[in-house]
Parts: C-alpha cells; structure tokens; sequence
C-alpha cells in the first residue's frame, strides 16, 4: 500500500469522526424549510428601477505584503498587478413590493460562510429598501486575490495554508455592502431588456462529452433619462487564459470585456460566469497575455452587436433555496475541519462521510426569462443536455442514471446560469462521467475506461452533487409554477 492511499484512508475515518462528533454534540441537522416564491410586479407602467455601483478592490499595500494568487497552485505569491479588482452592483426592481441587487465581484469565489456574513451586515438596508434578494456571483478569475482559502502557502505536504488575508477580506465584503446600498440609492426609472448571441470560437471544452453552449446573455438597462446603461452579461469560459504560471494579479478577461465595451459605448457592465466545469476561454494563440484581451476583446464586441433585446415586462420571481450537500470528498472535507476554508457543515445521513454541506440556489425570473443562481460549477450537459451515451461514457454507463438535464427541468432550453454564486461547492460532475482514482479517491485523478485521466472530480463535493441539485431545482420549479397558477386563477 502506497503513502497515498494510506492517507487517503486516514482523511476519510478523520471525516467521518467529525461526522460522528458534530452529531453527539449538535444532533442531527436542522431541517430546511421548503421555501415559496415571492413575486414583484409593477402593475401602472412597463418601467423597472435599476441602479448601479461600483468600488476597485484592491489593497494599498498590494506590492508591500504577502497576497496568494488563487486559481490554480498553492503558494503562488503575487509580484505585481495587470489591472485592478472591482465589484459591482445592479438593484433591480418593479416599483412595487421591493428589489433584487446582482452583485459581480471580481474573485475566484467567496464561500456561503463569507456571504452570510455580507447579507448580515445588510440586514438594515434589507429593511429600509425592502430588497428581497442581495445575491453575489464571482467572476471566477484566476489571477485574483485568494478569497476561499484553498491557495495559501503549503504547510503539511499539499495541504495548504489558509490563504485568505483577513484585511483584504474585510476590505473586500465591506465594498460589496457599500455598492448594494449605492446602487439602491442610484436607482432610476427606465426600460429593461434581454438579448444574446452566439459567440463560436470563445469556448474550448477540454473534456468529453464535447457540450458547447456558446450563449453570450446581455441583461440591457436603459434609464429613461438618456445616462449610461446598466447591462448584467454572462457567458460560460474560464477566466483563466492567463494560466497557472500567471503571478499577477488580473481580473482576466472580464476586465478586457469590460474595457472594450466602454471604447465604443460607455456602459455600467456586470459579468458572471455560467456552466463551466472544463470550459475554457478560445485557443486563440500561445501567448497568455494576448489570449485573455482577444478573449476579452471578443466577448466585448460580441455584447455590443446584439440585435435582439426583447423589453421584459416589469415582473420579478425570487425563490431562495438553502439545502444540504453530501460531502464525500475527504481533502475538501479536512480543509473545511481545520479552517482553511469556512463552511457551514452539518452530520448528514447520505454519503460516505456522514457530513454535509448546507448550501443554496437561487430561482430568479425577470419578465419572462428564467435564471438559475448556483454555488459551484456545472458541466454544460447536466444544464443543456447531451450527456456521453453509454459507447462513450466515462464509466461504460448510460445517461439514464444521470439526472434529468436543468434547463428540461426548467423548461426552457435557454436557461440562463449564473455560476460560482452565493457559495464555492466545486465542480458538478453527472454519475455517467464520475470517475475516482481507485484507492486514492479526491487526492489523486482517476482513469476512466478509455485511461482519460479525470481531475474535476477531486474538486467536487462528490458523486451525489448533480442529482441533489437536481431535486432540488425541481422542487423549486414545482412551486413556483404552482404560486403562478394560483395568481393567475
């Protein structure tokens, strides 16, 4: 037996004894409410309420002190920056029964511990402005800031150090507090759309099944008083064309998008990042640098061409579902137990662990599109469909033991995902595709029939995520169709 897999039955009986500890101390975990939609509707006119804000993020003594590039090794220090760190804030309401605010935070995550705490400090503003929803959607860039934990300095073999600095931390959650309550107060009344396009060639899917859903979405404000527009856009890459020996910070491509935008049109411009468990950004040449602004570039123009805005009718659906999720991956597990990273976890009967995280997903419906708010990162076949057939397949299985793809769920094959949102919960894996190493499961890849090496799932909470969020999306649509119907009876 190898160092490896001896440790790798060491995290596990660790995990599993913290399981078994929370459970004698705190019993079992709390049951979580099934939650009903709450609907805004404007009933007099067909004008929303937006409002923008936005604050750069980054720390003074940025070139004076330690900071942890996050996004792929551990312990890589930052020496220097390519552009700066922002957040971003769209309140969104319907002039009647309170708002929503989108926030865009140019990070690689934040975890629900952090963002619990974010709506904490919000609980007043929450009260006065009647905000039904603050939800926080990370770009996922890889060449900011550590703001999960997972890329601190090495302290035992791979393990890393907590790489979270506890001033940029403050610095950072007191900026996304700061741009919610701005762009309340900015608000104004004006008309709100939503269009898209296809961009080909901006995504590279590096894992089989080859599923591209190449959709650039625009969410497209347009105050009545002639200013600058508001628009949310989302689309599903990486931004991580600046790669893994990158020691600058960056907000990658998302800066590059932005920028290329406000050259043709000033533009108040959120992003979030989709369905992107293995997409990557176009392979458009070898140098990194000249790689993220085409992919920047690219994005940007493509925003600025879309022709088919349809105007929304001012109507917002919320529905915010906490749920537990099994975790079965041991690494993950035991930075979770000793802090490195902070999680809200719980003694759970499912899985191998007896642990789960308690986490969330959002419902979101402005007129008639639908969008779903998710904590980690999904393969394009779990939302879209087109799961490998069993010739295919990973494991030699077929895709009637996945579960039934989001968007068949929704209804609606254009379903709009806003990804890396509200939580950090890692890649979401469907069963047909899940494959371990054999003794070395979450610590080393494993093989797959066709030996294709299999690393998302070492960054997963476990083989069950996909067909836990699916119930539980399901449960969502569920109810708010049937709220709906009662409405309209």
């Amino acid at each position: 037996m190898s160092i490896e897999d001896t440790l790798t039955k060491i995290l596990k009986k660790v995990n599993i004894r913290h399981g078994k500890k929370l459970l004698k101390n705190n019993g079992k975990a709390p049951e979580i409410p099934d939650e009903e939609p709450v609907f805004m509707k404007n009933k007099t006119d067909e004008f929303f309420n937006v409002g923008f804000a936005k604050r750069i993020t980054m720390p003074d003594d940025i070139n004076a002190k330690q900071y942890w590039v996050a996004g792929y090794k551990s312990g890589n220090l930052a020496k220097g920056v390519l552009d700066p760190m922002t957040v971003s804030a769209m309140w969104i309401d319907c002039k009647d029964n309170g708002g929503i605010v989108l926030v865009s935070a140019d990070c690689i995550g934040l975890t629900g511990f952090e963002v619990a705490k974010i709506r904490d400090s919000l609980s007043d503003f929450k009260k006065e402005s009647g905000c039904k929803l603050i939800s926080i959607s990370c770009t996922h860039t890889h060449g900011g800031i550590d703001t999960v934990g997972y890329w601190g300095k090495p302290i035992v073999g791979p393990l890393p150090g907590d790489g979270k600095d506890p001033e940029f931390m403050a610095l950072l959650m007191g900026a996304i507090k700061d741009v919610c309550i701005e762009a309340y107060k900015n608000k104004k009344e004006g008309k709100l759309y939503i269009g898209s396009t296809h961009v080909p060639g901006a995504q590279f899917d590096k894992r089989p099944p080859l599923v591209l859903n190449d959709t650039l979405t625009r969410i497209r404000f347009v105050p009545n008083d002639g200013g600058v527009e508001t628009w949310f856009l989302n689309f599903a890459a990486h931004p991580n064309t600046m790669g893994g020996d990158n020691d600058k910070i960056t907000a990658d491509y998302p800066y590059y998008m932005r920028e290329t935008i406000n050259k043709t049109k000033e533009t108040n411009v959120l992003f979030s990042a989709g369905a992107i468990c293995a997409v990557d950004p176009g392979n458009y040449c070898e140098d990194k640098l000249q790689r993220t602004i085409i992919e920047g570039e690219t994005l940007g123009n493509a925003a600025l061409k879309i022709d088919n805005d349809v105007q929304m009718k001012p109507e917002i659906t919320v529905l915010n579902q906490k749920y537990y999720a099994p975790i079965d991956n041991c690494v993950l597990g035991l930075m979770s137990i000793v802090k490195t990273v902070n999680s809200l976890k719980f003694p759970y009967d499912k899985g191998e662990l007896g642990l789960a995280l308690r986490t969330e997903m959002t419902y979101i419906k402005i007129g008639n599109r639908q969008i779903l708010v998710l904590p980690g990162e999904a393969m394009q076949e779990f939302v879209y469909g087109g799961y490998a057939p069993k010739e295919e397949s990973a494991t030699g299985l077929g895709p009637e033991i996945n579960p039934t793809p989001l968007s068949e769920i929704a209804g609606d094959k254009d379903l709009i995902v806003f990804g890396v949102s509200n939580d950090m919960t890692g890649y979401m894996v469907p069963p047909n595709d899940f494959v371990l190493h054999k003794t070395q499961g979450y610590l080393n890849n494993g093989r797959d029939v066709f030996d294709r090496s299999h690393y998302h799932e070492t960054n997963s909470l476990g083989y069950l995520t996909t067909q836990t969020i699916a119930d539980v999306f399901a449960g969502i649509i569920d109810r708010v169709r049937k709220a709906e119907n009662a409405q309209n009876n």
